[in-house]
């Protein structure tokens, strides 16, 4: 037997004891029944035994079980965070609460009844359990039995009531929070030696589980400076008068001040009328110093936004929010600046307030939302997030005719300006005016200058179209330079390409310096569009395809080029922070279906053919109107472009590109 599938199975047997099925016989009703249930109302605490000679197991653990009034007659059993610990490390079940349970007997003595069940379980299948016991004048002796491929396992719990009344609260939640020094003394601290920490840092604690807390890493001066003090998983009880102990904790740590040595450490406390006193004893060779901490009652740290909407019918997609707290919302096209004074609502950590131009934000007043805004959530501490708040318009950039193009960059210099299609509509041009910059620099460092300022874009705007403009797509010959100090080669081959999305330069890696796609709430159906195709002469492969290491290091093969246009329909958890890019496109497993263009080698006759391709999905994947999309159209003027293959001077132009609905 597999030693993580014996894990497993001792754990069903430890719990089976408050899992098991009752049905719903007359345990004889009326008085009698009233005082079997008051016999075993109340809180146990003892021990739990899980036992199986034939591996050697025997383990014990004090625990408390509840066993609360269910109805007039019946009981229900409450055992809170089980955990066992197996192999030296505890696996934890969670609760175990049981309502239903039938009582018999008398009130000297109340019997569970045999029963018998069988627990289906996934993983060890069908396992027969036999169950009884008994309460006797407020102690419990319950036994379980289990049979699985012939092997029986024993369970017992053996405890006393140590209450008639029942208490499972989790106290530990009522005291995460942070805790102000009210003050801190110190004895057998050396006479010229200042207190000075924890100070204004104060203490605080965090949620460890049930009754369990963790105390955050603080510091406390000690000779001949400071340690650094943290604990994790320490216990907490209530007492008859209300005050919250803080359970004894011994160990050791390494010295932060003191290096090479050892400290010892004892920490316990407790919290009354909201105010902790913490016992803090260090002790290392030289120094033997017990403090007393008093903390002013706790403040919550908490400064999240946890939620937030905006109220207006112009908003499309309420506000999405990544990592770094920006937050987005899409309002519909067309909206006006008017319309953008819009009402948000919060809901913040516990105790936070929200902030706005310095003052507290008074709810259902409007915000200009048509510039930047920023809000502060400030903690009962004081600590505080700040929020950047922006909105997108809703656009559906699935058509591009390339008629109208505009300036895509700041640049001043006429041979750095590069342009690109309107409307949401980006290209490869991002990376060449990168490389234009850097071309002084690469010329010092490494004597190449990959591609001189005065040089065309990859991606410009062309006469030579189907109708209006078009967009001429063009492989370019970057020369290729080594990595240098970390940072990405430079290709021998860039590719041109065009696409909806934008471009912003990831030097670490720069395929993913494209994000493609825009957000789709349409079922796409098929991509057409207008293309012709030159390929260049000479192919380059990448002997490290998609290294951005190495993506410098190529050699010439006789192989033609061809161009690459796709529309490409991913699912995103949300519109305005997910995105697929050049690494990913093709391959993501968010990908749910693809309209790939099939080369022609007629579009190298010098005459725009049109195309029209369908949308293709995943295998077990189809359009889900519950779900967000985003929907990408790419075109590149070499195939394998994002693998730094290709032929310098292979130049693609499109037209009249489309998805349909």
């Amino acid at each position: 037997m597999k030693k993580s599938l014996l894990y497993l199975f001792m754990l069903v047997c430890s719990v089976t004891l408050f899992t098991g099925c009752s049905d719903d016989d007359d345990n004889g009703g009326g008085n009698l029944a009233m005082a079997l249930q008051s016999s075993v109302v109340g809180t146990y605490e003892g021990d739990l035994r899980v036992v199986l000679p034939e591996f050697h197991l025997d383990n014990t653990q004090e625990r408390k079980i509840f066993v609360k009034a269910d109805g007039q007659e019946n009981v229900q059993l409450v055992l809170r965070d089980f955990s066992i610990e197996v192999a030296g490390s505890p696996v934890t079940v969670g609760d175990i609460d049981v309502s239903g349970i039938v009582l018999s007997g008398d009130a000297g003595n109340v019997q569970l009844e045999e029963k018998k069940v069988t627990i289906s379980h996934p993983d060890l299948g069908e396992l027969p359990v036999t169950v009884s016991g008994n309460v006797a004048s407020g102690k419990a002796n319950l036994s379980i039995q289990v049979v699985w491929n012939d092997l029986d396992i024993d369970v017992t719990f053996a405890g006393d009531r140590i209450s008639t009344e029942v208490d499972d609260s989790d106290y530990a939640k009522e005291l995460v929070g942070w805790y102000a020094q009210e003050s801190m003394t110190a004895t057998g601290a050396p006479e010229d030696f200042e207190m000075e920490w924890p100070g204004s840092l104060g203490i605080e604690f965090t949620y460890a589980g049930y009754n369990k807390i963790n105390v955050k890493q603080f510091y406390v001066s000690f000779p001949p400076a400071t340690e650094r003090i943290s604990i994790e998983n320490v216990a907490v009880e209530k007492e008859t008068d209300g005050t919250i102990t803080i359970a004894e904790v011994k160990k050791t740590i390494e010295g932060y001040s003191n290096k090479g040595e050892e400290l010892s450490l004892v920490f316990s406390g407790f919290v009354k009328d909201g105010k902790p006193t913490l016992n803090i004893s260090l002790k290392s060779s030289k120094n033997d110093i017990t403090y007393v901490y008093v903390g002013e009652p706790k403040k919550l740290t908490g400064a999240a936004i946890e939620s937030f909407t905006i109220t207006g019918d112009v908003v499309k997609v309420q506000p999405e929010m990544d990592n770094e707290r920006n937050v987005v919302f899409f309002v519909k096209k067309g909206t006006t600046a008017e319309q953008l004074k819009l009402v948000p609502a919060f809901t913040v950590s516990e105790g936070a307030k929200v902030m706005y131009n310095d003052a507290e934000y008074v709810a259902g007043t409007p915000v200009d939302f048509s510039v930047e805004q920023t809000f502060e959530v400030v903690s009962q501490k004081g600590d505080d997030l700040s929020y950047t708040v922006t909105y997108r318009e809703w656009t559906e950039p699935f058509a591009m005719n390339f008629d109208e193009w505009e300036q895509q960059n700041e640049a001043t210099d006429e041979n750095k300006k590069y342009y690109g299609p309107v409307g949401g509509w980006s290209s490869s041009n991002g990376g060449v005016e990168y490389l234009k910059n850097m071309g002084g620099l690469l010329a010092m460092m490494a004597g190449v200058n990959p591609y001189p300022a005065d040089k065309p874009y990859a991606v410009v705007q062309t006469n030579d179209s189907k109708s209006g403009s078009a967009a001429r797509l063009e492989s370019l010959d970057t020369k290729g330079v080594g990595s240098i100090y970390g940072f990405p080669a430079v290709p021998k081959v860039t590719s041109g390409s065009v696409f909806n999305g934008f471009f912003k330069v990831e030097t670490d890696n720069t395929l993913r310096s494209t994000r493609f796609g825009d957000p789709c709430d349409k079922e796409p159906k098929s991509f057409t569009g207008s293309y012709k195709y030159t390929p260049g002469e000479v192919y380059y492969e990448a002997l490290y395809p998609g290294d951005t290491q190495k993506a410098n290091e190529v050699k010439e093969v006789d192989k033609k080029d061809m161009p690459a246009m796709n529309a490409v329909l991913y699912e995103v958890e949300t519109y305005a922070f997910d995105y697929l890019d050049g690494t990913n496109l093709l391959t993501s497993d968010k990908v749910v279906a693809i309209a790939s263009v099939n080369y022609d080698e007629a579009a190298e006759a010098g005459k725009y053919i049109d195309f029209n391709v369908n949308f293709m999905y995943k295998d077990g994947k189809s359009w889900d109107a519950s779900k967000k999309y985003k929907l990408a159209i790419v075109c590149s003027s070499s195939k394998d472009g994002d693998k730094f293959s290709g032929a310098p001077g292979s130049v693609l132009y499109v037209d009249d590109l489309k998805v349909s609905f």
